[in-house]
């Protein structure tokens, strides 16, 4: 979906936002976050992932991976990859907050689709909400984009707030005080991923989060789902089954979506609790590298 054709805000300092959908997703320009932020920057950053829920930092070259988990934990504390402790699967990036959304290996050459590390990371492909599996979950993702294909690969947007905001009341009622159990076994079968280990099991066996979720700051409610999302706590299971389903059909239709084509030096920032995302395919003999970095949901 192309660009609203209107400035939303403007910094004294020279800084512009610019909404990219009708519903959410903004464009930050004449931001430079290689060298840490203000307090009057961080406040408009914080301002606008609120209002937005995604948003895009151009022209970003020079932020390197230091860079990015500094400017990650200026909003929460850094969640550690979980690939940090796999026997099976050796690590091309040293930084242990770093994930690597990549098809590059140590030698920056295109991985094979069959390798270990890019059969690990189909569950991109579906919604989802990062580290929802995890307790705390994630709240802001950083995702920094380093090497692209000539095309392909864009990043699809979710906007839960605004999916909950058309919902009807009794649709509403139904469902304000349901709880889920979101697990990562679940999005591994379904994506045809590698299961988990037994040891993955006991290191992540899942969490519990509220269907409906009201964010602090804003007071906006949003749906809190995707691909991790296993079971509505008390419900027989074909039964939850069905209303996820329908819930996540209904809020991935293209008028809540914004789809993210990268540039090289975009950072892309976006809020775990009112947004699902998906990755979409590109030419694999082409190198994609990507850096992510997610904060954990701490304290409201």
């Amino acid at each position: 979906m192309t660009a609203v054709d209107h400035e939303t805000g403007n910094d004294p300092a020279g800084i512009s936002i610019r909404q990219l959908h009708p519903h959410f997703a903004a464009e930050v320009v004449g931001l430079s976050i290689a060298n840490g932020l203000t307090k009057e920057q961080s406040d408009l950053v914080k301002d606008a992932i609120d209002r937005y829920a995604v948003i895009v930092f151009r022209d970003q070259e020079a932020l390197d991976d230091a860079g990015q988990i500094a400017f990650s934990a200026a909003f929460g504390k850094v969640q550690h990859s979980i690939t940090n402790d796999r026997g099976d699967l050796s690590r091309r990036l040293g930084r242990p907050e770093l994930s690597d959304i990549s098809n590059v290996d140590a030698k920056g050459d295109a991985l094979p689709e069959d390798d270990l590390s890019r059969r690990l990371q189909r569950p991109a492909r579906l919604w989802h909400t990062d580290s929802s599996f995890r307790d705390p979950p994630g709240r802001y993702t950083f995702l920094a984009a380093r090497t692209l294909p000539p095309s392909g690969g864009n990043t699809e947007f979710a906007d839960m707030r605004a999916a909950y905001d058309a919902l009807d009341d009794d649709h509403k009622d139904s469902i304000a005080s349901l709880h889920v159990r979101h697990d990562l076994a679940r999005s591994r079968i379904i994506a045809d991923a590698p299961p988990l280990s037994e040891d993955k099991k006991r290191a992540l066996p899942g969490a519990i989060h509220p269907l409906v979720r009201t964010q602090p700051r804003s007071g906006r409610k949003s749906l809190y789902l995707g691909s991790h999302a296993d079971a509505i706590i008390g419900w027989a299971e074909e039964q939850g089954r069905a209303l996820l389903d329908e819930l996540s059909a209904f809020a991935t239709q293209p008028c809540y979506v914004y789809s993210h084509t990268w540039r090289a030096g975009d950072l892309v920032m976006w809020d775990n609790r009112t947004t699902m995302h998906r990755a979409t395919p590109f030419d694999t003999q082409y190198t994609r590298d990507m850096r992510r970095t997610t904060v954990a949901d701490l304290d409201g």
